[in-house]
């Protein structure tokens, strides 16, 4: 009897894990992360992520997906590989969504030192991390059985050249910590207070001539 129910358990776990949709998480040379060039700009403006990033930086890849467009949820995550603007593949299989269903997808970059990924994307989303890219929503049919489909042409290839002749899907920017926002705030305030101090020692330098 036990073992009976022991195979009877395997078997709906298989048959769960086989109904589960699949996709293979991973960037071709159409969708590679790239430096903004409207935020770095010149010479890393364009320029493959990987390999150029500052000492410790860790970039991830977090994948985001869902029935519906304006509820996505967290599903998986992957390191950056070696080859520029491109992060290690990965088979995923998505829990409670069965294959051959349409879902929408948006891929994230971030820093992994920072923070972790938030577990629903929404559309004012907060950058995670000082490093922070993000590619545009778009929709992808999961695989069935034990099929893993990449993406293809349903997610728009990137329309930024790059080194090497590849396109940039994923535009990466710098985000200033908060720490470095508030110092850029209270240094302002400063020369603030200080404008009319040296308006008044300027005025009094004047009158001595």
């Amino acid at each position: 009897m036990k073992r009976l129910f022991f195979v009877a358990t395997v078997s709906l776990a298989c048959i769960s894990a086989f109904a589960q949709g699949k996709i293979l998480f991973g960037n071709d040379s159409l969708h590679l992360v790239y430096y903004d060039p409207n935020v770095f700009g010149p010479p890393l403006g364009g320029t493959p992520v990987t390999g150029n990033m500052p000492p410790g930086v860790l970039l991830v890849a977090d994948l985001y997906l869902g029935t519906t467009s304006s509820l996505l949820s967290f599903t998986s995550f992957t390191t950056f590989s070696s080859t520029p603007g491109k992060w290690n593949t990965m088979p995923v299989a998505v829990p409670g969504i069965p294959g051959g269903t349409t879902v929408f997808v948006k891929i994230q970059v971030r820093d992994a030192a920072h923070a972790a990924a938030e577990p629903v994307w929404t559309p004012d989303f907060v950058p995670p991390s000082i490093y922070w890219g993000f590619s545009v929503e778009f929709p992808f049919t999961l695989g069935s059985s034990t099929t893993y489909p990449g993406f293809g042409p349903e997610w728009p290839p990137g329309t930024f050249p790059l080194p090497g002749g590849g396109l940039g899907a994923i535009p990466f920017g710098y985000v200033p910590e908060p720490s470095a926002v508030a110092l850029a705030g209270l240094g302002a305030l400063a020369m603030l207070f200080r404008k009319p101090l040296i308006s008044k020692h300027f005025k009094a330098f004047q009158s001595k001539d």
